[in-house]
């Protein structure tokens, strides 16, 4: 748990996190130099459990840095990632651990959307939800290169191998859920659950700019209109090649495809030309079938 000013629901989500059904795990937090109390909190868990140990930046590193430090500092073979402000469901570990396939890097949940008061929100307000769920890595993979990552880092879990394997995040992703994803997809597979496994706390404003991207239909016709920047997927694929020592015959061909397709976007003819081959890819790239593209 990478942690800043986090005091006000601090508390709810660590009760949440040492009440699970799974009790042999030890929970890392790292502070980057909160003024609002969170460290004081953090020290009183720290005290009562000694599974709780915490850490405190000499000066502020930033979320992708903190991030990095306090994955880093944790010892057990698997590490699950967490919000400062959320709430884990009592079986969020056990789920998670059943669903990690020999081969896998990584296994996600489906949280469920929540305001600041912990009121379920609407299914409009829902950035997370998927119609069709992808089930191949291939079609993973299209879903985050050629929309969006709907797979969450406060959801999920990680070999500790892999994190070292995929740290640092490179310079040009946005974020490092949506890079473990990609990479977990080339690099032995990525196991998604679609079961509930925590309850993701979403601000007013946050909800609000969310809302426009829970509709299939305006994050298609958005994706022919608008130049959406490709900056952060493009660098997927180059750290991918860099990374992956082997990569087989079709996953090099689905890389080589996706920078195609990434660099068209550029242009509004690029990306008329992309068209044909987001239909083929329909269900796998929105995560959605026609049937659901206006809901």
């Amino acid at each position: 748990m990478a942690t800043y000013n986090g005091a006000q629901f601090l508390r709810e989500q660590i009760d949440s996190i040492l009440n699970q059904s799974i009790q042999d795990f030890e929970l890392v937090a790292c502070d980057d130099c909160s003024s609002d109390g969170t460290f004081q909190i953090m020290e009183e868990y720290a005290r009562k459990d000694s599974r709780v140990r915490i850490f405190k930046n000499e000066k502020n590193l930033g979320f992708k840095k903190n991030f990095e430090k306090v994955v880093s500092l944790c010892n057990g073979e698997y590490v699950a990632l967490s919000d400062q402000d959320d709430i884990w469901l009592p079986n969020h570990l056990e789920i998670l651990a059943n669903a990690l396939g020999e081969h896998d890097q990584m296994s996600c949940g489906k949280p469920i959307s929540v305001d600041e008061h912990n009121r379920e929100l609407p299914k409009q307000y829902d950035c997370f939800k998927m119609n069709f769920i992808p089930t191949s890595n291939e079609d993973m993979a299209r879903h985050i290169f050629l929309c969006r990552s709907t797979f969450q880092g406060a959801s999920m879990l990680l070999r500790r191998s892999f994190i070292a394997f995929a740290l640092p995040i490179p310079e040009g992703a946005d974020f490092h859920d949506s890079w473990f994803a990609a990479l977990a997809c080339f690099a032995g597979g990525l196991a998604y659950i679609d079961q509930p496994t925590m309850r993701y706390r979403r601000l007013s404003d946050a909800v609000t700019s969310d809302s426009r991207y829970s509709c299939p239909a305006r994050i298609f016709i958005g994706s022919v209109l608008v130049n959406h920047s490709v900056k952060d997927r493009l660098a997927f694929v180059e750290n991918i090649r860099k990374r992956c020592d082997f990569l087989s015959h079709d996953q090099e061909n689905l890389l080589n495809t996706f920078e195609r397709l990434l660099k068209r976007r550029k242009s509004l003819l690029g990306r008329i030309a992309n068209i044909p081959y987001i239909f083929k890819h329909f269900k796998a790239v929105y995560a959605t079938d026609l049937k659901h593209l206006f809901l």
